[in-house]
């Protein structure tokens, strides 16, 4: 969703990020719900629900101002992924923990680009 602007023109820079938000909205709460999983503590559920909470907050903020749920998620991805860290014994496996640490840092880059892109730091 990122790069639709660029390839298909200007005009796909709102649809893009409104597609972005709402992926990125889905894709935390199953991330959240890896974290609901691996709970013992009752303080790592209410986290868990908050983050489930805010992606599903972010579909609707980007009526107000698309640049909220850009900045909500960018900073909810990485801070899941700390969370799952801390708390899952997934992160034991070596592969697992590299590929999260990947997938985070993408989808954490496309959001910072997005925000750059909408605030028009790309533009001439």
């Amino acid at each position: 969703f990122t790069i639709l602007p660029w390839i298909l023109g200007e005009n796909w820079l709102r649809p893009s990020l409104i597609s972005l938000v709402i992926y990125g909205a889905i894709i935390l709460s199953f991330l959240a719900g890896i974290i609901w999983q691996s709970s013992k503590k009752q303080s790592d559920l209410i986290m868990a629900i908050v983050f489930s909470l805010l992606g599903f907050a972010s579909i609707f903020l980007f009526t107000v101002n698309i640049m909220i749920p850009l900045i909500v998620l960018t900073i909810c991805f990485p801070l899941c992924y700390l969370q799952e860290k801390r708390i899952s014994e997934s992160f034991t496996n070596e592969d697992y923990a590299s590929l999260r640490l990947n997938l985070t840092t993408g989808v954490t880059a496309c959001f910072v680009f997005s925000i750059f892109s909408t605030i028009g730091l790309f533009t001439q």
